[in-house]
């Protein structure tokens, strides 16, 4: 949730969200080594209290460095929302008219993220494949990736669960076709610039 790319960044971490509180005392003890609750206490006014291992826990609590950090940038989330999506809004008007591509498209009455700008490539008419594509995008210093290669194709899922490419046709349709570009609020008017140029005469000439 946290990672550098994302709208509120604390170097890396996560977050869990939930209505039911059972889940949520759960989650707490899970995340710090399977201590009892009273382990968050310990240094409370209430006074010192022993802590006991309730679970198989794992170390997933948020150092305090990283959530000052991400507190810190609270107040600029809605600026830093409005600036992705004038970056993807750029991206739209400037592919639209682009037949080989498939825009990621935004539900109604909904409140994006603007996380990952994907395009969805029509390689049945393009003469380039994605990966091909990917490193002509490079060759012009564009940072770009792939969200996501489909899970079975994965060596570790092919050699726990021997999975094989056709196996999940769909997943690989898509996988085989998906590129994310750059998106960030940091985003400068000339990269947006460049980015929209390299997207547009690549796919033009090999189109």
């Amino acid at each position: 949730v946290f990672y550098v790319t994302k709208n509120i960044v604390t170097g890396e971490g996560g977050m869990v969200i939930t209505d039911n509180e059972e889940y949520a005392n759960q989650i707490k003890i899970l995340g710090l080594h399977g201590m009892s609750k009273d382990a968050w206490k310990r240094f409370s006014d209430e006074g010192y209290k022993h802590y006991q291992v309730v679970y198989a826990g794992f170390k997933y609590n948020m150092m305090d460095l990283q959530a000052a950090i991400g507190i810190h940038q609270l107040p600029r989330v809605d600026r830093y929302w409005k600036g992705r999506q004038e970056i993807w809004n750029c991206y739209d008007e400037a592919f639209k008219d682009l037949a080989v591509f498939k825009l990621a498209p935004i539900e109604p009455n909904t409140r994006h993220a603007y996380h990952l700008y994907t395009l969805l490539l029509d390689i049945d008419n393009l003469k380039i494949t994605r990966d091909e594509f990917l490193d002509e995008m490079t060759k012009r210093n564009i940072g770009v990736g792939v969200h996501y290669i489909a899970l079975h194709l994965h060596p570790y899922y092919q050699k726990t669960f021997g999975y094989r490419r056709g196996d999940f046709p769909n997943a690989e349709w898509i996988s085989d076709r998906t590129v994310s570009i750059p998106l960030s609020a940091k985003l400068m008017d000339e990269d947006v610039e460049d980015v929209i140029e390299a997207v547009v005469k690549i796919t033009k000439y090999y189109s």
